[in-house]
């Protein structure tokens, strides 16, 4: 029994010692649990906020690098100074040599601009401005791609792009800055990995919104409702008008950061595109004991934005007759479709560009030949050049030209010529260039210029007719183009004039006479034509300050209505098949230069010794080019009706030449006394015989002598 009372008492009972042993333990075994759940969501937190706070620094990165890309600008030959942002003339390193500035054109922009053209030359089926349009699509491509590999450059650590005030943009570093400055607050214990921020350029594999707004109207825009949003195109989305391709790059109105899921290198299936989206990765290294050796690789990408530049003043086309209006020629559109203007043979026409300076008034500046600088598919012609100049024009007011008014303007009556007011003036002219003392030469056709301006507000293109005389002569800019064909319209209806008999002292006739012609010349200055700084000459291809094409708020009776370059000069091994353009060769003067009333045939008069002050000249100064915000002379162009010097042949030395110095009817002249013919000579009569005496007889001869 005792010993069964032993084994009950060993197996049915505790002591107190033993029930303390075991809750020391239990308490012990808790406490090491619960310590290592704590230390394990100390580590996880801390690896919660390590990534958030990389994903931060990794956006900073990925911002920054977007911002500084949208500041890099580079000057190219194809379009002067461009970027991913339209830029105002106001950058220190875009000043030409006139030390004013030019603006800067955005990669979207240029794109967009194009597409607009192109939509306008489809509405008027003219297949060379169709032609021109892909040209300049070519050259937009080709400089694209050399500011893609600008920017790709600058992804690169250690490279250092400029800004347009030739500042420097180190987009890697600034990034690699921004994520340090963003890096880890939250602990402490963590460290960026060098060598692994990285910065590439890409596309999106869906297209965002851009900030290059559609065409108007809507209804002739040719963009479906997929390619564009609120208005503004879509990027990474081909856009087609005919079978010419459109694809915008990812840019936006403000720099943002998009989702890197739809980030890939190349968007597939497009003709082109540029890499705009850029993507920023890094790793960053973990050092606490409950990380230690964990890596966070995070990955950001952000859009860059395009500030738009209003162009508050695209600049004017003009047509100019200071001798009377052409009857051949009684709207723009009739340039299109003037048969002799867009002759196959090009009727004489010459291509050349001011060297050295703007034509004839800089010091060295000289005339040089272009020869024949746009595709060999076109043939030589005036109505090739002024769809150039055309399409030129168009580009200065960017995408906002209206499509229906830019056609009116070619095809709308309303848009017709408005004869001048009054149709005559009198010829009054000096006898030596700038002379006080003006001689009457009798009534001339009066002459006016049509200035045609684009709203910058619509894009709706208005219509103003003012007074011009023959010295209102424009220069031909340095390294823009100048064209002139001779016998460009051959017996015009307008007919012959005789001007005259008059008197005049010093051509060595009493009485002397001029005849205004049937036959016209046509002048093209396209003073746009060639942009950029260095190939553009000291102007860098803007407009020329003009007083008549400066925007002035229309008065009553005003009819005020609504609905450039190839790139670098060219030249050609051989001449186009389809002509061949004549050199410049101006008509020289053997005379004494004098009358002034009468210039040789050439529409600069470099050979009449005029003042400089009877030219049309860009403005001198600098910072912000005047023409940026009041309309300049873009395109002009003019038509000079031929004269026959008549008696003043002899001492001009030249047969064929244009009016020259003509002042209108308000300025005095001095009065002459009207031209009377000579009488007729009063006839001699013949010599009667002397009567005789009839008784008287007649005498006989003398005998002779024996």
């Amino acid at each position: 029994m005792n010993v069964r009372k032993v084994r009950k008492r060993a197996t049915g009972k505790t002591t107190r010692a033993d029930r303390g042993n075991m809750l020391v333990f239990i308490t012990a075994s808790t406490f090491i649990i619960i310590g290592g759940l704590a230390f394990f969501a100390l580590g996880y937190v801390r690896l919660l906020g390590t990534n958030n706070e990389q994903r931060t620094a990794i956006e900073a990165a990925a911002l920054s690098a977007a911002r500084d890309i949208s500041r890099i600008a580079i000057e190219t030959p194809e379009y002067g100074w461009i970027s991913i942002s339209d830029g105002a003339p106001n950058g220190s390193a875009t000043k030409a040599d006139d030390n004013y500035f030019v603006p800067v054109k955005g990669i979207n922009t240029i794109i967009g601009t194009n597409r607009v053209c192109r939509i306008i030359a489809e509405e008027l089926n003219d297949n060379w401005l169709k032609i021109i349009a892909e040209k300049d699509l070519e050259l937009a491509k080709q400089a694209q791609a050399k500011l893609q590999a600008e920017l790709v450059k600058a992804m690169a650590p250690g490279y250092v792009a400029k800004d347009v005030d030739d500042q420097p943009v180190e987009v890697y570093k600034n990034a690699q800055a921004a994520y340090d400055s963003n890096g880890i607050r939250m602990t402490g214990s963590s460290s960026h990995v060098a060598g692994t921020l990285k910065l590439t350029l890409g596309s999106l594999s869906t297209g965002s919104v851009t900030n290059t707004a559609t065409p108007k109207p809507a209804g002739k825009a040719q963009v479906p409702a997929a390619a564009k949003q609120n208005g503004f195109y879509l990027s990474y989305t081909n856009i087609p008008v005919g079978n010419t391709d459109y694809v915008f790059a990812g840019i936006g109105d403000s720099i943002k950061l998009v989702d890197a899921k739809k980030w890939v290198a190349s968007a597939p299936g497009l003709p082109y595109q540029m890499q705009t989206i850029v993507k920023a990765e890094a790793d960053q290294q973990m050092n606490g004991h409950e990380v230690q050796g964990y890596k966070v690789h995070a990955v950001a990408c952000a859009q860059p934005a395009n500030v738009t530049d209003p162009k508050p003043a695209p600049g004017a086309f003009t047509f100019s007759f200071p001798d009377g209006l052409v009857p051949e020629i009684p709207n723009p559109g009739a340039m299109l479709s003037h048969a002799r203007l867009n002759a196959a043979g090009g009727a004489g026409c010459s291509y050349v560009y001011a060297e050295g300076g703007d034509f004839p008034v800089d010091t060295g500046a000289s005339i040089k030949n272009l020869g024949f600088p746009y595709s060999a598919e076109m043939p030589c012609n005036s109505g090739v050049v002024f769809r150039r100049g055309l399409f030129d024009w168009w580009k200065r007011a960017g995408t906002k030209l209206h499509i229906n008014s830019a056609i009116a303007m070619l095809t709308d009556p309303n848009y017709n010529f408005k004869p001048p007011t009054p149709s005559t003036v009198h010829w009054k002219t000096p006898t030596k260039a700038g002379g006080s003392d003006l001689y009457d030469l009798g009534p001339i056709p009066n002459g006016n210029i049509h200035v045609y301006r684009i709203d910058p507000n619509t894009g709706m293109v208005s219509y103003q007719a003012k007074q011009l005389d023959p010295i209102e002569i424009p220069v031909a800019a340095h390294n823009q183009m100048y064209s002139e064909c001779i016998d460009a319209i051959k017996k015009s209806s307008v007919g012959k004039l005789t001007v005259g008999p008059f008197m005049y002292p010093d051509t060595g006739d009493l009485f002397d006479t001029v005849y205004l012609l049937d036959t016209w010349d046509c002048y093209i200055r396209d003073y746009v034509y060639q942009p950029g700084t260095g190939p553009g000459g000291k102007h860098g291809g803007e407009p020329m300050s003009h007083p008549k094409t400066a925007f002035v708020r229309p008065t009553p009776g005003l009819l005020e209505l609504g609905a450039g370059s190839m790139g670098a000069k060219k030249s050609w091994d051989s001449p186009p098949v389809m002509g061949v353009p004549q050199p410049y060769n101006p008509p020289g003067v053997k005379g004494k230069g004098k009358p002034p009333a009468i210039t040789a045939q050439t529409d600069l008069a470099e050979t009449a010794g005029y003042p400089t002050n009877f030219y049309q000249r860009y403005a001198v100064g600098s910072g912000i080019r005047p023409t940026y915000t009041q309309n300049g002379m873009a395109v002009d162009v003019r038509f000079r009706r031929q004269v026959d010097p008549g008696t003043f042949s002899d001492v001009l030395g030249i047969k064929i030449g244009y009016v020259g110095e003509k002042y209108g009817d308000a300025v005095p002249s001095k009065t002459m006394l009207p031209y009377v013919p000579p009488p007729d000579p009063v006839p001699v009569p013949d010599p009667t015989p002397t009567p005789t005496d009839p008784t008287t007889p007649p005498a006989t001869d003398p005998v002779p002598s024996p």
